[in-house]
């Protein structure tokens, strides 16, 4: 008859099992006392936060394919919470800020929080007419036309700048090429012509 042995203890008089479900000597998993295996599931795959890539995910699964929102974020199985916050981060345009939230090296949503209001803004911007955006331009002083923004600029706002730039910028990268570019003039042609008596006439 073969040799009972009992199973191990783990001081509490209460059996345990190895993470095989073998009493086999080798290491055991630790369940809580729930009679039930606790998964380790690791929140960075290749560097990035898991979280935060299916939120991002979600928000490319309705910019490309026109997906709704409550569909997106259930197929990615995110709260929407982290959809929007992810949503605002891609809005604001800043996309060295993209790329460190989806590697963890700066966290979701203080990011989100900060830059949320741009995001709105840049998204109603995009929407608008050219004529509401000449009002924007009027309204805020902003545009992302250079020739209209330096005409719109106060005299003191251009010397402030000039003095920023400096004369060696400012000669190297906008006059000197302006300069270059015209035409060198040529020196005026003068004709003589005889009037027959021997005398020039110009």
């Amino acid at each position: 008859m073969a040799e009972f042995k009992p199973p191990h203890t783990n001081g509490n008089g209460h059996a345990r099992a190895d993470a095989h479900g073998s009493d086999n000597g080798h290491v055991h998993a630790h369940n809580g006392g729930n009679g039930h295996r606790r998964r380790v599931r690791h929140q960075i795959h290749h560097g990035l936060r898991r979280a935060v890539l299916r939120a991002d995910t979600a928000v490319t699964l309705i910019e490309t394919c026109g997906m709704s929102v409550t569909e997106a974020i259930e197929r990615c199985n995110i709260s929407s919470a982290y959809f929007y916050a992810m949503r605002a981060v891609r809005e604001s345009g800043d996309t060295d800020l993209h790329d460190a939230v989806l590697r963890d090296e700066t966290p979701l949503f203080p990011s989100a929080k900060r830059v949320k209001n741009a995001a709105a803004a840049i998204k109603a911007y995009r929407k608008c007419s050219l004529f509401e955006q000449g009002m924007v331009w009027l309204a805020t002083g902003a545009t992302t036309d250079a020739v209209t923004l330096l005409r719109s600029l106060t005299p003191d706002q251009l010397a402030e700048l000039g003095q920023l730039l400096g004369t060696e910028w400012t000669w190297d990268l906008l006059i000197s090429p302006v300069l270059s570019s015209k035409p060198a003039t040529e020196p005026a042609v003068v004709t003589v012509q005889s009037n027959g008596n021997g005398s020039r006439k110009d």
